[in-house]
């Protein structure tokens, strides 16, 4: 998972690097050395290089398995690239993407 990691920090979790194909499976694995146990997690996307199919699916499913433990998600500083992913996916939504305080 050289090109994606993922830094614990106080106000959230850091990612950086691709959240693509080739990483998704390593970092789903990993996702309990970061996920936390409780509250809202929160992903700032400000280093993340690439996003694709992959990436926004594993997104989704994080969304789950939070709401399942009455947690929810938030990205912030999402590229344009996630931004369009999700929305030709129909996601934008339920990714709660807001555009104020993302990159442009």
């Amino acid at each position: 998972m050289a090109d994606l990691s993922f830094e614990v920090q106080d106000d959230g979790v850091h990612v950086a690097g691709k959240l693509n194909r080739d990483n998704v499976g390593d970092a789903w694995r990993s996702r309990h050395d970061w996920l936390g146990e409780s509250g809202e997690l929160v992903l700032d996307f400000s280093s993340v290089e690439q996003v694709d199919s992959s990436g926004i699916a594993m997104l989704i499913q994080l969304i789950a398995e939070l709401s399942a433990s009455e947690r929810s998600l938030s990205l912030r500083n999402t590229n344009n690239q996630l931004r369009q992913f999700a929305e030709v996916s129909g996601v934008t939504e339920l990714l709660s993407l807001s555009y104020e305080d993302t990159e442009q």
